[in-house]
């Protein structure tokens, strides 16, 4: 079992060496075998919104029990961008949603609910991918009655 545990190590780590390789390649495609049991892990942990939990990518990938080379590996692979961009994707795309659901809701209760309970944190990430503060977009979007 522990040999088992290496080999998936190893291999993992010369997927990524791989993929960085041939990154900035036009017209050339790393094939890299995702296990299935790790992409099916990956996507049950994404429907139960682990996305939204406040944790780093080690804590992330022992939660849904694979390696935190595993979990880069497929996100390179599988979205062709890093765990944390994409994470802070989602996690933005969220916010957007929520914001736009209930005027109730503070920004910040918003921020929370996405997993970025520092109210800076979330206020700058959320500019970073919109261009607009959360109040801002908010009000930029706010249906016309």
């Amino acid at each position: 079992m522990k040999k088992l545990a290496i080999y998936r190590q190893l291999l993992c780590k010369i997927g990524l060496w791989m993929l960085r390789k041939t990154e900035f390649l036009p017209g050339v495609a790393a094939k890299l075998p995702v296990e299935s049991e790790t992409a099916e892990k990956i996507e049950k942990w994404k429907l139960e919104r682990g996305w939204a939990e406040e944790c780093n990518m080690h804590e992330a990938a022992a939660r849904i029990g694979i390696s935190k080379d595993e979990l880069s590996l497929y996100f390179r692979h599988t979205f062709k961008k890093s765990f944390l961009q994409w994470r802070k994707e989602m996690r933005i795309s969220e916010a957007k949603r929520l914001l736009l659901e209930d005027y109730s809701v503070s920004a910040t209760a918003v921020g929370e609910a996405v997993g970025i309970s520092d109210k800076s944190n979330f206020r700058h990430q959320f500019k970073e991918l919109t261009g607009l503060t959360p109040a801002q977009w908010r009000l930029k979007h706010k249906p016309h009655v």
